[in-house]
């Protein structure tokens, strides 16, 4: 089918050439017999029946183009539906063009994630250079990832070797290949230009014999427009003869992140008193002002990684990491590290000591805190940010019930004392707000009873009298 298509394409440009060599040979008759009005027309008509052609011309290159691109994109679904990986992906459909006859563009975008992005660049470009290519730009960006973006130019030839070889200086994430087949284009475009290189001599020979003044300057216009075109036709073929003739390979370059494990742990505790197991104990117990506390402390390692620099603190007892009693250690078992999945127990005892614990007084409750801290460590050795659990239990000392004696017998007799001077403040603090009014009522009452007491002396000298 496109042997057939090709051979009718050829058969029109012989025609098209034929067609305008007649023409142009018409104009210079009419030239030569007449006057360079009719050259300027012929020149016009000539101009008219190339732009008619140049119009189908673009038709067929766009038909072409979606023809072409279809066929791309049912050989790209096919090789997709292959189930093969990226590297075979790569290797199919860059085959060398000579192996087909035609003019394709070959695009391919490669993305790889390694730890050190500066090392994996270099290797690209080394490696791009041992193939005889080089490198058309390079971005590079350190923002939270660091990240590299290479594009590189190569022979298509080299193009399967450059995708394999890219393709192992990381660790491949995404990879696409590309092949646009450009060969009815490029058929078109050189088809295209050697009916304007014909009809730009035709308009120089005409120039060349051209006497009156109208006349060469209308044919001066329509041999630039003429050569504009010519031009443009020539640079698009170069641009697209590069693009075949070198390959693009797009190679981004990220900063790959070990991806964290989980880490948890917990932290549990208990109380006891006397000789009972403290792990079987109690988060809220009433002990005898003398004896003996006992404490156990669980830990266990619910995460994935292991748990090192384990320490375990109270600011209530104020113990230390050696004054507690692991149940195994004589086997090895150790709290400081513990690996996934592990629980260690931790017991510890404290003396009870006239309603103190820890040199604190328990009598009214006292709160006990328990903190975990640990470092988890990954696989490769690489320390993670540190935990910490927190938990508390609550430890009340009964008060001991002896008789009371003479230092008792004072200072309830104080604490009476008190209570009663208390009273009375309350009462003066109470009546102060009223004490003008008491003092105006006292002063009336005062002078009420003397005036009374004269009016009765008065009365009595009187009766003496009489």
């Amino acid at each position: 089918m496109r042997r057939t298509a090709a051979a009718m394409v050829a058969l029109l440009l012989v025609a098209a050439a034929c067609s305008a060599g007649d023409d142009d040979d018409a104009a210079a008759d009419s030239f030569g017999g007449s006057n360079e009005r009719a050259l300027v027309a012929s020149a016009a008509s000539d101009s008219a029946s190339t732009n008619s052609r140049e119009l189908d011309a673009d038709m067929s290159e766009e038909q072409a183009f979606d023809e072409e691109m279809a066929v791309a994109g049912e050989m790209d679904d096919a090789e997709m539906s292959d189930g093969s990986d990226t590297s075979a992906l790569a290797t199919g459909v860059a085959a060398t063009p000579a192996d087909f006859g035609r003019d394709i563009i070959r695009t391919a975008w490669i993305a790889v994630e390694t730890a050190d992005v500066a090392a994996a660049a270099a290797r690209a470009n080394s490696i791009i250079e041992g193939l005889g290519g080089f490198a058309f730009s390079q971005e590079t960006s350190t923002r939270s990832r660091a990240r590299t973006t290479l594009t590189f130019k190569v022979r298509p030839e080299q193009f399967a070797t450059a995708l394999e070889r890219l393709s192992n200086v990381g660790e491949l994430v995404e990879q696409s290949v590309n092949a646009e087949d450009v060969t009815d284009i490029v058929v078109d475009l050189n088809s295209r230009i050697s009916t304007a290189e014909i009809s730009v001599n035709r308009l120089r020979e005409f120039l060349s014999q051209a006497t009156e003044v109208e006349g060469v300057a209308e044919l001066e216009r329509e041999l630039a427009n003429r050569e504009t075109n010519l031009e443009r036709l020539r640079g698009q073929l170069r641009s697209l003869r590069n693009r075949v003739d070198l390959s693009t390979i797009t190679l981004s370059i990220t900063e790959s992140v070990e991806a964290v494990p989980p880490t948890a742990v917990a932290l549990r505790a208990w109380i006891a008193t006397g000789d009972e197991d403290p792990c079987l104990g109690f988060t809220d117990v009433v002990v005898p002002p003398d004896g003996e506390v006992g404490f156990c402390f669980e830990l266990e390692n619910e995460g994935e990684t292991t748990l090192t620099q384990v320490a375990l603190n109270s600011n209530a007892l104020r113990f230390r990491m050696e004054q507690l009693q692991v149940p195994g250690a004589d086997d090895g078992a150790d709290i400081s590290r513990i690996e996934p999945g592990q629980r260690r127990i931790a017991k510890y005892s404290e003396q009870v000591d006239n309603g103190r614990v820890g040199g604190r007084v328990a009598t009214r409750g006292l709160e006990i805190d328990v903190r975990l801290s640990a470092v988890p460590v990954t696989e490769t050795g690489t320390e993670l940010a540190r935990l910490a659990r927190s938990t508390a239990l609550f430890l009340t000392v009964e008060e001991e019930d002896t008789p009371p004696g003479f230092g008792d017998a004072l200072s309830g007799g104080w604490n009476a004392l008190v209570a009663v001077g208390n009273g009375v403040l309350l009462v003066i603090g109470a009546l102060l707000p009223f004490l003008p009014v008491i003092v105006i009522a006292l002063a009336v009452a005062l002078w009420w009873l003397r005036r009374r007491r004269a009016r009765r002396s008065a009365t009595a000298g009187v009766s003496n009298e009489s």
